[in-house]
């Protein structure tokens, strides 16, 4: 697959088995560790955490393992839940496929941890990802934390060694459909539908679900990682905020 491609939408048989070959290495070094230690000395028996757009698993995969949560991982994609359920299985999660929108099977303040993860960059749709956001709000307990990871916005056009979201130059505005390049593990690419939101757009988000203003975290590599333009930049950004 190239980047001639026509953008694969996220919902189809055909992106779960390309993303199943995705280059994860810079979310497992910039995304995953974050993520993880952000919640430790949470995780216990009967804890319950949501890996909320779980794709194939990764990250819940991560929370099982060394964070010892109960995971619920959730996912609109019956692909993408198919791969995840065959490559990452594990006693202590549950996969599930939902509307992307209503947590309504889940009672208020019963989650003690939510990770959104390269999701709203998925999504055109602001109005679900409003709801999304309300309901991740209504089923955490007071305090328990959210932990939303996606594209950072400020390195739009940017080519790093695993992705490229955006063309080099291209000036985009909220909701704006993104061409998104993914490196498989065999060296060809993908194209992705992403859509570009600003910063302000996802604080914005937060704050009408009722979350406190977040931290955010923009992780890069040290020098002398595998692309000089991710020792200077973020791929992604993490924003960090509470119920």
């Amino acid at each position: 697959m190239t980047t001639d491609d026509a953008p694969l939408g996220w919902d189809t048989a055909a992106a779960a088995d390309a993303y199943r070959d995705r280059d994860m290495r810079l979310a497992e070094q910039l995304i995953f560790p974050a993520v993880l230690r952000r919640l430790a000395g949470r995780a216990g028996p009967g804890r319950l955490a949501l890996d909320v757009g779980c794709g194939t698993g990764a990250v819940a995969a991560q929370l099982a393992h060394v964070g010892e949560w109960s995971v619920q991982a959730l996912d609109p994609s019956a692909g993408m839940l198919a791969v995840a359920r065959t490559d990452r299985p594990h006693p202590r999660v549950s996969y599930r496929r939902f509307d992307g929108r209503s947590l309504d099977w889940l009672a208020d303040d019963s989650v003690d941890a939510a990770v959104c993860s390269l999701v709203y960059c998925t999504d055109p749709d602001d109005g679900r990802l409003a709801g999304l956001t309300a309901e991740i709000h209504r089923v955490l307990r007071p305090g328990a934390p959210y932990l939303l990871a996606d594209l950072n916005p400020a390195a739009t056009g940017v080519a790093f060694s695993t992705v490229r979201h955006g063309e080099p130059g291209a000036v985009y505005a909220d909701g704006d459909s993104v061409p998104t390049r993914l490196r498989l593990r065999d060296g060809s690419t993908m194209t992705s539908a992403t859509y570009h939101r600003s910063l302000d757009r996802y604080r914005r988000f937060l704050a009408e679900a009722g979350f406190p203003s977040p931290v955010v975290d923009l992780p890069t590599l040290p020098g002398g990682g595998p692309d000089s333009a991710e020792t200077g930049i973020a791929p992604y950004m993490i924003l960090s905020t509470h119920a």
